[in-house]
């Protein structure tokens, strides 16, 4: 046995990694909507194995995990965030802002009245209130501290226990809260409020869209004194308004390309894209012009890529799809489906469906194509990074007290900063949703093993010192917030129920109560209140740790 501690001691890259594997799947365990996820399951791995000795892991490898990790938070919720400040929605902005507002005040006073120390409060905001980010800013925080490394090591591994003592009840108890008992203190059924409220916007879920055309390929023989004999292909669209494509001739059997300068001579079979009342009057005014039935010139290939809207577009522009036989498969906004195409608007992402000349021909009057690809910009994200922890290195003293995001909070707001700028500029700076998820659950993960290893040996005599008063004062961060808010939500902002209660799992980053609800309900339509308050609770959440350590420093 002494030989297997003394090989995991030794081997740290392999106990990680360890952590890591065992953790994912202790995450995995589900009962009902509940599961402990992978962050709690690799962190109670790390507590256990930590047992067995101190590791001696450097810390830049925590730093360079965790910095990855809170860039990509920003990253992915900086354009939604940015956009939530400016909608009709500002309500839901003012609610996520009030609950981490509440959150921070409640449990500053318990914090107080319990004379709770840095480390263990750092540890119980980030449980209570379900926010793992918050570890590694707290961290980054107490590292700024002017203090020994001892107490520095103590600090951080409280943090990880009182985490780990009230994630649980923070998850399971706001979920039960948010579903079960927060309709009631509202006075709602909140599946007929559900209902009600779907029948109100139209809401399907599906993102289907009314203005969607079909895509018509028609082939014609181009018959003796036809009008368009003589005319070159661009020439013969204009006469159409551009409402029709031609994608392909046909010529003595040879099929080419229909460029702009070719000239359609008798008997050319054109392969034309468009709208089906559009070929109608078509073959009305043309009598000479024959469609022809056989399939054999029917295999145009269609593109379908996604568009970013920008400020060229309108809504004509979508009337002009439709004429040139271009769908429109899919659009969004903020990640959520837009079902209402009249509402489309610039920033919002459409996928388009068409030929190559039709989608070429309408890109100029919508906005440019997104190239997604494969590769991550590793340019554009290290910039971030550095100018974060640059940022996070600025201490400001406000009497006494010295208050710094650290590296974290810095790497979380040039992230805000860096998604915006790339959602407006798509084609730069790309980070493919896999990197970001690797970047997001990998990276904390792989830094919450290095805490739970580094402080499973401080378990028992943090927790001894700690008492079970961590569980009562967990459980009150976790409920008061989301009551007040409730109420706030319901007699000052004058929230329907349903923004009311999605606003707050999303405040609350509690995505598992979003989950129950859904299933509760049958119905995804939280989720239009749960984004944009999802985005400012990661933000604000995030920024109490250091805040945390700074006022009980």
């Amino acid at each position: 046995m002494k030989a297997v501690t003394d090989f995991l001691l030794n081997t740290p890259a392999l106990t990680i990694f360890l952590c890591l594997a065992v953790g994912y799947l202790v995450g995995k365990f589900r009962i009902k909507s509940f599961s402990l996820g992978s962050t709690v399951g690799v962190l109670l791995v790390g507590l256990l194995i930590g047992q067995i000795g101190v590791f001696k892991i450097d810390p830049v490898v925590k730093d360079i995990f965790f910095d990855l990790f809170i860039f990509t938070i920003g990253y992915e919720v900086g354009p939604a965030f940015v956009r939530s400040l400016k909608k009709t929605g500002l309500k839901i902005v003012i609610q996520s802002v009030f609950f981490a507002a509440v959150g921070l005040g409640v449990a500053l006073a318990l914090f107080k009245v319990f004379k709770v120390g840095v480390g263990e409060a750092a540890g119980i905001i980030s449980g209570a209130l379900t926010q793992s980010a918050t570890i590694g800013t707290a961290t980054s925080a107490i590292n700024g501290l002017d203090i020994s490394s001892a107490l520095k090591n103590t600090y951080t591994s409280e943090i990880a226990i009182a985490y780990a003592l009230t994630y649980v009840f923070g998850t399971v108890g706001v979920l039960i809260f948010l579903k079960n008992i927060a309709p009631m203190i509202l006075g709602i059924n909140l599946k007929e409020e559900t209902k009600k409220m779907m029948e109100k916007l139209d809401f399907t879920g599906q993102g289907s869209s009314v203005l969607a055309s079909s895509i018509n390929l028609r082939v014609f023989d181009v018959g003796p004194n036809a009008p368009i004999i003589g005319k070159t292909v661009v020439e013969f669209e204009k006469m159409y308004q551009g409402r029709f494509i031609v994608e392909e001739i046909v010529r003595n059997q040879q099929l080419f390309d229909a460029t702009p300068d070719v000239v359609i001579q008798e008997h050319d079979y054109l392969v034309i894209v468009g709208n089906v009342d559009e070929f109608l009057k078509f073959m009305a005014k043309n009598p000479t012009i024959k469609e022809l039935p056989s399939k054999p010139y029917r295999k145009i290939q269609l593109k379908s890529p996604t568009v970013m809207l920008t400020k060229v577009f309108n809504y004509h522009a979508v009337e002009e799809l439709i004429d040139a036989g271009v769908m429109i498969t899919k659009a969004e906004r903020n990640g959520a489906p837009i079902t209402d195409l009249t509402k489309l608007r610039a920033d919002d992402r459409i996928t388009i469906m068409g030929t190559q000349r039709a989608i070429q021909k309408v890109l100029p009057s919508l906005g440019y194509e997104v190239i997604d690809g494969v590769e991550t910009d590793v340019s554009y994200l290290s910039i971030g990074i550095v100018l974060g922890i640059l940022l996070g290195t600025i201490v400001i003293t406000l009497g006494t007290i010295p208050l710094t995001l650290g590296t974290g909070g810095g790497a979380l707001f040039l992230g805000l900063f860096f998604g915006w700028y790339q959602d407006k500029h798509a084609n730069h700076g790309n980070i493919p949703a896999s990197t970001r998820w690797f970047l997001k659950s990998v990276g904390l993960n792989l830094f919450i093993a290095v805490v739970g290893l580094q402080a499973g040996r401080e378990f028992v005599p943090a927790l001894e010192k700690m008492g079970w008063s961590v569980l009562l004062i967990g459980a009150i961060i976790s409920i008061v917030p989301h009551l007040v808010t409730l109420l706030f939500g319901n007699y000052v902002l004058k929230l329907n129920p349903i923004d009311n209660i999605g606003s707050l799992t999303g405040a609350g980053t509690i995505t598992a109560a979003l989950n129950a609800i859904n299933e509760e309900t049958g119905s995804s339509i939280f989720a239009l209140s749960y984004t944009p308050a999802y985005a400012v609770g990661n933000i604000f959440l995030t920024v109490l740790g250091p805040l945390v350590v700074a006022l009980m420093s």
